[in-house]
């Protein structure tokens, strides 16, 4: 099967795309660490997964050990009784996974979905850290305007090729949905100095 021009290939053909993003996840699912650490101080499966994701982000080959860490994470956050640090879990564990998004799948349902594999990350962070704050502030939206700002391009490039989120009923899909929305917004003025 032919590639279309200006298709993105799978994920193995497009890590040059991905390991960018899983540094950029990395970042943000850090921010929530201390979440699940606060509740679970000797459980290193979430830390353990964003080193991984970061590992990959700076050239490491992508291999079963990766995904062992994200399975890892992920059954932190299956055991994890708190919110807050069921979603940071939940954030590190999509670090590990970015890996792995099937960046051929850019259409319908699938895209967006896939999507979600590279939005994930931000998006567990900032519900982890809505949650752990003891004031009234817009924590998660300060946590998407993070990311929005240290976005690399291939962020960009991978999302503005796939298809967008669809607006959302719950706070989760409501975040997914305003971070793709801000980071398919070309830039506006004053803000590409």
């Amino acid at each position: 099967m032919r590639k279309e021009i200006g298709a993105l290939g799978n994920s193995a053909a497009e890590e040059g795309l991905l390991r960018p993003a899983a540094l950029w996840a990395a970042d943000c699912a850090a921010l929530a660490l201390p979440a699940f650490v606060r509740r679970a101080p000797n459980d290193e499966r979430p830390r353990n997964a964003v080193v991984g994701g970061r590992e990959f982000g700076h050239g490491k080959r992508r291999g079963k050990a990766l995904r062992t860490l994200a399975w890892a994470a992920h059954s932190a956050a299956k055991e994890a009784e708190d919110k807050a640090a069921k979603y940071a879990a939940r954030s590190a564990m999509l670090t590990a996974a970015v890996a792995y998004t099937h960046t051929d799948l850019a259409q319908g349902l699938p895209g967006i979905r896939q999507a979600r594999h590279l939005l994930g990350p931000i998006v567990y962070a900032a519900l982890a850290l809505e949650l752990e704050a003891t004031s009234p502030t817009d924590v998660a939206n300060d946590v998407i305007s993070f990311a929005v700002r240290t976005a690399p391009p291939e962020v960009l490039e991978l999302i503005r090729r796939m298809p967008p989120q669809q607006p959302g009923t719950t706070r989760l899909g409501r975040l997914f949905y305003a971070l793709d929305a801000k980071l398919r917004a070309p830039l506006s003025d004053g803000e590409d100095d």
